[in-house]
């Protein structure tokens, strides 16, 4: 059955090729969106990583990003009260837009009041994401003028897309953008070390019952979903489109294959072979092919994807070993149903006509 089965395959090289192209093709496409969609989902994860647990807004807050936000200075020091709360920094926010070079860029600045860490930054210091700093052709040591002032770029941080991009800034550099006495944009609330989120979250509803609180995975959650909104469903369609081609060139070549050896399955007809092996080799067919354009896919879509992250910053891409060996999983199902496209010629085939002149 191998045998047969690959040389039926092999024996129009050039037609093999361009079949298993075609279905490489249909898994880069399908790889390259999904990465694109881990990319941009994972976006928003930066609230995770920065020094806090929870986040004390005005009331219909969304995620820092989208929602603006005045909460009192006073309110820190209640919060810093509050059973099991080790750390509270008052943090800044402000989207500022700027000309640079005739052209107008938009950021989301922020600025933590802390003295310690990545984000303790100095009057003057900018820290700004790869895609803002290509943009605006800047890098380290370089001048940035925000509203009329000048910083210094320190750092380049990686991140930023198409839409968002961030600038870390000083605390007092924030303060005087952000510009209204005695407030801030957020309290960031870190817990102290063993002690339990649910509790001390309720806490601080008890003791600032003006302010909601959110964790920073909520806030994460919420941009992630804004920003996925539309995208996830032509991320839908182009995935969907992705299979169809894939499964369609899967069973075209299969069908060709079978189709132009009809001859050789009479005779295997003829000779007393089952319905079930003549299909075992039609089944054959459709994995080898499907598998080496699925390997090859997965292949090219790693490549792209380093191509892209290194090349084009505005679009991140995050390929995932789980999606790989999903999608090549999924193409092999689609060579199994495609496999099913010939069976009906198989059938149809009649032995005695292997034996007229």
């Amino acid at each position: 059955m191998v045998p047969l089965a690959t040389r039926n395959l092999l024996a129009e090289k050039g037609r093999f090729a361009m079949s298993v192209a075609g279905v490489a093709f249909a898994v880069l496409l399908v790889l390259v969106v999904v990465s694109l969609y881990r990319g941009w989902s994972d976006v928003g994860r930066f609230y995770e990583k920065l020094p806090g647990d929870f986040w004390l807004s005005q009331p219909a807050t969304s995620d820092p990003y989208h929602s603006s936000s005045f909460v009192p200075v006073a309110d820190g020091q209640l919060a810093a009260q509050v059973e099991g709360v080790g750390t509270v920094i008052p943090v800044y926010t402000r989207h500022i837009a700027f000309d640079r070079r005739g052209t107008t860029l938009d950021v989301f600045t922020m600025a933590l009041d802390t003295k310690r860490g990545p984000y303790a930054l100095q009057p003057g210091q900018i820290d700004i994401d790869r895609v803002l700093a290509a943009d605006a052709g800047v890098g380290v040591g370089d001048r940035l003028d925000l509203l009329g002032r000048p910083f210094r770029v320190v750092r380049v941080h990686s991140g930023g897309n198409s839409i968002f991009q961030t600038a870390f800034l000083s605390a007092r550099d924030g303060r005087e953008l952000v510009g209204v006495p005695g407030r801030v944009s957020f309290l960031l609330v870190g817990l102290k070390p063993g002690a339990d989120a649910a509790a001390v979250s309720r806490r601080l509803h008890e003791a600032l019952p003006a302010l909601e609180v959110h964790t920073s995975r909520e806030f994460a959650d919420s941009f992630a979903g804004r920003v996925n909104a539309g995208f996830l469903a032509v991320v839908g369609v182009l995935v969907g489109i992705g299979f169809v081609v894939g499964g369609a060139v899967i069973a075209l070549t299969t069908y060709t294959a079978t189709v132009e050896r009809s001859r050789e399955f009479g005779v295997l007809k003829a000779i007393g072979a089952s319905g079930k092996f003549l299909y075992g080799i039609v089944l054959r067919q459709s994995l080898v092919v499907g598998a080496a354009g699925a390997a090859l896919g997965v292949a090219a879509s790693a490549a792209v994807a380093n191509l892209v992250k290194r090349d084009v910053p505005e679009f991140i891409t995050v390929l995932t070993l789980r999606d790989a060996v999903a999608v090549f999983v999924l193409a092999l199902a689609t060579a199994v149903v495609a496999s099913y496209v010939p069976v009906r010629r198989i059938e149809r085939i009649d032995p005695a006509e292997v034996f007229r002149p």
